[in-house]
């Protein structure tokens, strides 16, 4: 999640829609006071610079001992901007902050910025957050169960970080000013450019965690599973006009 004072606007990360790419990106071209929660490890490796307020933040909510053991090892504290602005913002703010978490944080800047969100096929993107939440663990769930579980109710419980169309949405009604499709990136962060008058260069959309072996979308559906996918995400597939990929 970025609000830029600098260039007015916010952008809303939806998890799994090539959202570390576009922070990464937006990160370089960072004003003193800009808020970005989340994806500095991919901003920083795309030459971005702790600002200001990451600074304060580190000083304020980082230990002297800490601060300094990072700034001997690596010559520079920039590393330290995530970890800070989250402790900063605790209970306030987080990655994902939806619509109505940002508009309660600050309704003025909400109501003057431009703002904006990506999506993603959900049949594609059920897949790849299946695959990114069980990365690291040594037994998994099939994914039909992954989707269960999400239907039960037990996805804060397991910690999956599946929504999407209730980040950017205020009683189902979108309340962005635009919504960008992963499927054309580049086109449409051209036009995010275009709008908060920045330059758009492709040399630095990094695609941060794109997997390099793209998965046979197909082959993780199971009986039953497009119609849990349908049913969870069923507003975003109608609006959008998602459909199963061929």
């Amino acid at each position: 999640m970025i609000i830029s004072h600098r260039h007015k606007f916010i952008f809303i990360h939806v998890p799994k829609t090539a959202g570390s790419t576009v922070s990464a990106y937006l990160a370089r071209e960072f004003g003193p006071w800009d808020l970005q929660l989340g994806s500095w490890k991919d901003a920083l490796a795309n030459g971005a610079k702790a600002n200001r307020l990451a600074l304060i933040a580190m000083f304020c909510h980082l230990s002297p001992l800490k601060i300094a053991q990072t700034f001997i090892r690596n010559h520079s504290v920039d590393s330290l901007a995530g970890v800070a602005l989250s402790r900063r913002f605790a209970g306030k703010l987080a990655d994902h902050s939806s619509a109505c978490e940002i508009e309660a944080f600050d309704p003025t800047t909400w109501k003057q910025y431009f703002k904006f969100c990506f999506v993603r096929n959900p049949f594609e993107r059920a897949v790849s957050l299946y695959n990114w939440h069980y990365r690291k663990a040594d037994t998994r769930p099939s994914f039909s169960q992954m989707l269960c579980l999400i239907e039960a109710g037990a996805a804060e419980k397991e910690r999956i970080n599946w929504k999407s169309w209730q980040l950017y949405t205020k009683n189902d009604e979108v309340v962005v000013d635009f919504v960008g499709r992963q499927e054309r990136l580049s086109e449409d962060l051209r036009t995010v450019c275009d709008q908060i008058g920045l330059p758009f260069d492709e040399r630095f959309l990094t695609r941060a965690k794109a997997n390099p072996r793209r998965p046979d979308i197909r082959s993780y559906y199971k009986p039953g599973d497009r119609e849990r996918v349908e049913r969870l995400f069923g507003a975003e597939i109608e609006h959008f006009k998602y459909r199963f990929p061929d």
